[in-house]
């Protein structure tokens, strides 16, 4: 559940931007500890969070890890009227309604609680892989998929979501 000080930091993070944030700077606006984000760092590629034997984060790896700690649900609700302007276009929600048989539908319900998560972010956790294979068919007839896919900047939602999920910080 995201607080009110979680939604200043997604705001203070995407609307005040900085071109680098130091271990303390970006543990307070990801909200975790100084220990927990050099843990996370450290499992991921430590050097790429390293200058000159520094912690030094890039808004793109913050923002990165920021999409790892709330959901893009989150991250829209804390923006309000900004995440439009901020965000790819293609990161816009939209709700659908789909009709499944009930043993998907209860697996999926299954699944979710188990991770503590709604049923809608477990659903696009699980199809960002499959938005990753079809990036380059996509970005032909849909201009801007993959600036959305690779948001915020660099490496593929599923890469992003693979760390995640063996960091066990899926949410």
């Amino acid at each position: 559940m995201m607080t009110a000080v979680d939604a200043q930091h997604i705001r203070q993070l995407f609307l005040e931007r900085q071109p680098s944030y130091r271990l303390s700077e970006a543990a307070r606006i990801l909200s975790m500890t100084r220990g927990r984000l050099e843990r996370e760092a450290r499992a991921n590629q430590e050097d790429v969070y390293r200058t000159n034997g520094r912690w030094r984060f890039t808004w793109q790896q913050v923002a990165g890890l920021a999409f790892r700690r709330w959901t893009l649900v989150e991250i829209h609700d804390a923006l309000g009227c900004d995440a439009a302007e901020i965000l790819p276009p293609l990161l816009a929600l939209r709700s659908i309604t789909v009709r499944l048989p009930e043993y998907l539908l209860r697996a999926i319900q299954h699944e979710a609680t188990s991770l503590d998560t709604t049923i809608d972010n477990w659903l696009q956790h699980e199809l960002v892989e499959f938005a990753g294979r079809v990036v380059e068919r996509m970005e032909r007839l849909a201009p801007g998929y993959r600036s959305a896919c690779l948001y915020p900047g660099g490496e593929s939602a599923h890469q992003v979501l693979s760390r995640a999920r063996s960091s066990q910080n899926f949410q």
